[in-house]
């Protein structure tokens, strides 16, 4: 796949819009400040002519027209830096003093032409022009040092605007590269990935930024990738073995069947083989139910019912069942009534398979318990038996479907059980687990709290309690 183009990327598009704005803020503030600057350059100017127009007032009034020409004439003599302008003209427009040559045709502030001895592009002199008695004065200053000043600070700006411009463009370019760079890592890990290689992860770095961050949750969908295609494979096999098994049972007694010629016996052989062939039907109901519960987390079907009534009825429903077979069931509830949000069947569902599994694997005599209890965390259903219980290495195998801790593939149950109560426990978000009775094992499902009721469903209809053998579902719950 071709690498993506740097400077198309988010981190240089950012530094270029980044820079776009600066532009415009720079040259606003610019602006401002080029404009306060000749502003407060102009007001100076005019403050030192207005100051030399007053000694001129002042001259004229003590010495009259001799003094104010006297005062002139010394004022250009000993202001030689070409920066200042003074002349003295008759109402007719005939110079008397000073050193500008021609009276201006304009009375207060304006501004002269080029005056000798300044250089083709200094600016204009800034005068001020007024009558004294019989006589015109004109008094002007060069703007050549506010030009220079407006100038200086005009260049420092695109300067430092350049600058910035420069820097902001080299590092989007190098932040961009380094994005760049991690996608590209993202890109053929996961090409990697696609190409059948599911142990293949990203590294996070150490600055864990928003791509680290991106990446450990890639990371973390790559291992549950990794875990449902192990357990796809799993199955597979699983289910290939305990498949072959009736199937084979089911096509020899058929062909026994067949072959028999005794009546009576080849009905006895095609019942056999219909009881392999149901028990086949049975198992593939459970992978599919257990397929739907995982394929999907729509909670449509989720309302809240008593988790405590349905303890009891499941209670009265296997209580006698086990009696007959030598075990005892005994449900512990809470004084008060303990809501679950849920779907009813699906939770009725789990913890028929856990009393069948504690029936099953608890042996002659076994004690089995059924709890709710009603923890600050949510509801949480207990199942319990005293039977020889589950090493705790295995926890986590047993929860696996068709994973079975008896080796013959002949041993009853398709080691389906725990899978079912696993997919509806990760269906409903609730904690599972597993942990040693002493003696036995003891199941716990830790459910999230009831949502406030303003967020609560209708409950579905209740369930009727099901006549229940052991070995068996209840008919209630196939459809599930």
């Amino acid at each position: 796949m071709p690498r993506a183009n740097i400077l198309s990327g988010i981190a240089f598009r950012s530094a270029l819009i980044s820079l776009v704005v600066f532009a415009v803020v720079l040259s606003a503030a610019g602006w401002v400040i080029l404009d306060a600057t000749r502003s407060s350059m102009d007001k100076q100017v005019k403050t030192y002519i207005q100051e030399d127009v007053n000694l001129l007032h002042d001259a004229e009034l003590t010495g009259g027209d001799r003094e104010l020409i006297r005062f002139v004439n010394s004022a250009v003599e000993t202001r030689s830096d070409k920066q200042y302008a003074f002349g003295l003209f008759e109402l007719s427009g005939k110079r008397i003093s000073g050193n500008i040559e021609h009276m201006p045709a304009f009375r207060d502030w304006g501004n002269l032409a080029l005056q000798p001895g300044q250089a083709p592009d200094d600016p204009p002199f800034l005068a001020y022009v007024e009558r004294v008695g019989n006589y015109v004065i004109v008094v002007a200053r060069s703007q050549r040092n506010g030009t220079s000043i407006l100038d200086s600070i005009f260049n420092a700006l695109i300067f430092s605007g350049i600058v910035i411009g420069m820097s902001a463009l080299v590092i989007g370019y190098l932040s961009s590269r380094g994005v760049s760079r991690k996608l590209q890592v993202i890109d053929e890990t996961l090409e990697e990935v696609s190409r059948g290689n599911t142990r293949a992860r990203l590294q996070i770095g150490r600055t864990n930024d928003q791509i680290d961050h991106v990446s450990g949750q890639i990371n973390a969908h790559l291992d549950r990738l990794d875990e449902l295609m192990a357990g796809m494979r799993n199955t597979i096999v699983a289910v290939a073995h305990d498949l072959r098994s009736p199937l084979n049972r089911a096509y020899i007694l058929l062909q026994e069947a067949s072959a028999a010629r005794d009546r009576e016996d080849a009905r006895t052989k095609l019942e056999d083989a219909q009881v392999a062939m149901d028990s086949l039907g049975e198992l593939m109901d459970t992978v599919l139910r257990i397929s739907r519960i995982e394929s999907t987390d729509d909670s449509s079907s989720f309302a809240t019912f008593s988790a405590s009534s349905l303890a009891r009825d499941l209670a009265q429903t296997f209580e006698p069942v086990l009696e007959s077979a030598g075990q005892s069931l005994v449900c512990i509830l809470p004084a008060t009534d303990v809501q679950l949000f849920g779907d009813r069947r699906m939770v009725q569902q789990m913890l028929v398979n856990l009393i069948e599994n504690a029936a099953r694997y608890g042996g002659n005599g076994a004690a089995i318990e059924i709890a709710v209890e009603a923890r600050p965390s949510g509801p949480t259903l207990i199942v319990a038996d005293n039977g020889p219980g589950i090493p705790p290495e295995r926890h986590e195998d047993v929860m696996r479907p068709f994973f079975r801790i008896a080796t013959d593939r002949n041993a009853p149950g398709a080691g389906l059980g725990l899978a079912l109560v696993k997919a509806v426990a990760t269906r409903h978000h609730a904690q599972l687990e597993l942990s040693d009775n002493k003696p036995g094992l003891r199941v716990s499902v830790s459910f999230p709290p009831a949502p406030p009721l303003s967020f609560r469903r209708e409950p579905l209809p209740r369930a009727k309690p099901a006549q229940v053998a052991l070995g068996g579902t209840p008919a209630n719950l196939n459809s599930m």
